[in-house]
């Protein structure tokens, strides 16, 4: 009951808006049979875009794949949100701590149920992140968790505010750019993709847009006709 009402993969899971995001995780799939596509960067140019939600979303749903091991970690340590969005307490540490040396990655990871999906929460909120970010220990955190899981979320902070989210896309494989539907400038867009890599990034994905979607009775009476006799 506590988990936040858009993670829709957990809490309305045959909604046509979950249906988006698998829609969004089969794209990356397909993709990734191409080229290497292991540790993706969920980003947005400002705050409260949608990045969190969306990178919970599709790391849930990752978890959900068959045999497939996914990890989402929350790298937006100013203001680390994903335990929040999941209703959870508190936690051991995290990525915080583990970049500082105060503990393990392993250690760290949260196993979330009953999708399966890994954690690496947030930790202790900081400022020094950029510092932290650009030095050889999270490049080193990356590489022990490519070989432990399939696919990495990593949910970065704003790219229009902060450099952290430049610096972890070039740590990646890709990235996606979170843009919220009337709200969003193009040209802070333009600016920011201007900054960025353009082999690394896998497209953007518009949040909130006022588009219809199917009707949720579709798959209500799907459901109904499967089971019945």
């Amino acid at each position: 009951e506590r988990v936040n009402p858009r993670v829709v993969s957990l809490t309305q899971p045959r909604s046509p808006y979950c249906e988006e995001y698998r829609n969004l995780r089969t794209q990356i799939l397909h993709k990734s049979k191409k080229r290497k596509l292991q540790a993706i960067v969920v980003a947005s140019v400002g705050p409260s875009e949608g990045k969190s939600v969306t990178a919970l979303n599709l790391s849930w749903l990752f978890a959900q794949t068959d045999s497939v091991r996914a990890l989402i970690i929350d790298s937006d340590l100013r203001r680390p949100s994903i335990t929040e969005y999941l209703g959870i307490d508190s936690v051991n540490g995290g990525l915080s701590e583990v970049l500082a040396g105060g503990a393990s990655l392993m250690d760290s990871i949260v196993r979330l149920n009953p999708s399966g999906l890994y954690l690496l929460p947030g930790g202790t909120a900081r400022d020094d992140v950029a510092e932290l970010i650009s030095g050889p220990r999270f490049a080193e955190i990356l590489t022990e968790a490519r070989r432990y899981f399939d696919y990495i979320i990593i949910d970065a902070p704003p790219l229009g505010i902060f450099t952290d989210a430049s610096l972890l896309i070039n740590l990646a494989d890709g990235a996606m750019l979170v843009i919220k539907a009337n709200h969003t400038k193009f040209k802070d867009v333009d600016r920011v993709l201007d900054t960025l890599p353009r082999e690394r990034m896998l497209g953007t994905i518009l949040n909130e847009a006022d588009i219809p979607l199917m009707d949720e009775s579709y798959y209500k009476y799907s459901l109904y006709d499967r089971n019945d006799p």
